[in-house]
C-alpha cells in the first residue's frame, strides 16, 4: 500500500514539475516575443528618427542653399542694375559739355539707350518671374508666324553680334517649312520671348564658330524649337540647375558672364504654360542645344 503510494507521489509530484516547467517555457516565450517586439518597435522608431533627422538635414541644406542663390541674386542683381544706371547718369551728364563733338555726343546718346534697354530688361524678367509665381500671368493664344517671327530674330541678332564684337560668328536659320505664313496657335510674345532668351544665352557664351536657330515637327502632334549653339557648354550635373531661379553656369563672383539668372527660368515657365516643355544637352567645350517643345495647331485660316 505504501509503495502506491510512494508511486503515486512521485507521479504528482512530476506532473507538477513538468507542468512548472511547461509554464515556464511559456513564459518565456511570451516575455522572449514580447522583447522581439519591443526590439522591432526601437528599431522601427529609431529608423523614423533616422528619417527625421535625414530630412531635417536636408532641409536645412536646402534653406542654407535658398539663401545663399538669394545673397548672391539680390548682390548680382544690384550689379546689373546700377551698372547700366550709372552708364545711363555719367553719359547724360557728359551731353552738357558744350565741347562735345556731334560724333561724341551720338555716341554717348546711343550708349544711354542701350544702357536704358539693359535696364527695362532686367526689371521685366523680375516682374515675369513675380506674375508667374504669383499666378496672375496669362496667355494670349493667337495664330503665330513662325518663319517670320524666326527670320527676324536672326536678322535681329546678325546686327546684335556686330555690336559687341561677335561677327564671325555664324547666327543661322533651319525651317523645314519654306511657307512664309506659316503659323501656329500659341503667344506669340511668349514665344518670342522665349527665343530672345536662349538666343542671348547661347552668344553669350559663344566666341566662335555658329549659332542654329530652327524647328522640326513630331510625330505627337508638337513643334520641336531649337537653339544650338558652339559655345562653351556646361558638364552633365549642370542640366538639373540649369532651369531653377537665379542659378547660372559660372556662379561665383568673378563671373565672366552677366545677367540676374532669370532668363532660362522664364523660358521654361513661358514653355510649359504654353502646353509644351524644355529640356537641353550639352557637352564642355563642344556646345549646347536647347530644345522645347509646342502644341502644334495651325490656324483656321
Amino acid at each position: 500500500m505504501h509503495i502506491f503510494l510512494s508511486l503515486a507521489a512521485v507521479i504528482i509530484v512530476s506532473l507538477i514539475l513538468a507542468l512548472f516547467i511547461i509554464v515556464l517555457f511559456v513564459m518565456y516565450f511570451r516575455v522572449s516575443a514580447q522583447k522581439d517586439k519591443v526590439i522591432s518597435l526601437l528599431r522601427e522608431q529609431n529608423k523614423s528618427i533616422l528619417k527625421v533627422q535625414e530630412e531635417l538635414k536636408s532641409a536645412k541644406e536646402m534653406a542654407e542653399e535658398s539663401d545663399r542663390l538669394k545673397t548672391f541674386f539680390l548682390a548680382n542683381m544690384s550689379h546689373e542694375i546700377r551698372t547700366p544706371l550709372n552708364a545711363i547718369m555719367g553719359f547724360s551728364s557728359l551731353l552738357n559739355d558744350s565741347a562735345l563733338s556731334e560724333e561724341e555726343r551720338r555716341q554717348f546718346v546711343n550708349l544711354i539707350h542701350d544702357n536704358s534697354n539693359k535696364l527695362l530688361d532686367v526689371m521685366g524678367e523680375i516682374f515675369d518671374i513675380a506674375q508667374i509665381e504669383s499666378g496672375i500671368i496669362s496667355m494670349q493664344f493667337e495664330p503665330c508666324p513662325v518663319n517670320e517671327l524666326l527670320m527676324n530674330l536672326v536678322s535681329q541678332f546678325n546686327i546684335e553680334k556686330s555690336m559687341i564684337g561677335k561677327e564671325d560668328i555664324s547666327i543661322r536659320l533651319k525651317k523645314p517649312n519654306k511657307d512664309a505664313a506659316f503659323s501656329i496657335f500659341t503667344d506669340e510674345h511668349k514665344l518670342r520671348q522665349t527665343l530672345v532668351n536662349l538666343i542671348e544665352n547661347a552668344l553669350k557664351y559663344t566666341e566662335q564658330g555658329s549659332i542654329e536657330i530652327g524647328y522640326s515637327f513630331r510625330e505627337d502632334d508638337k513643334v520641336e524649337f531649337f537653339v544650338r549653339d558652339t559655345g562653351i557648354g556646361f558638364k552633365q550635373e549642370k542640366l538639373d540647375v540649369l532651369f531653377q531661379r537665379f542659378r547660372q553656369v559660372d556662379e561665383g563672383h568673378s563671373r565672366t558672364f552677366g545677367g540676374v539668372g532669370l532668363g532660362l527660368t522664364l523660358s521654361k515657365k513661358f514653355v510649359e504654360l504654353l502646353g509644351g516643355d524644355m529640356w537641353a544637352e550639352s557637352e564642355i567645350g563642344k556646345g549646347s542645344v536647347f530644345y522645347f517643345t509646342l502644341p502644334y495647331k495651325p490656324s483656321a485660316s
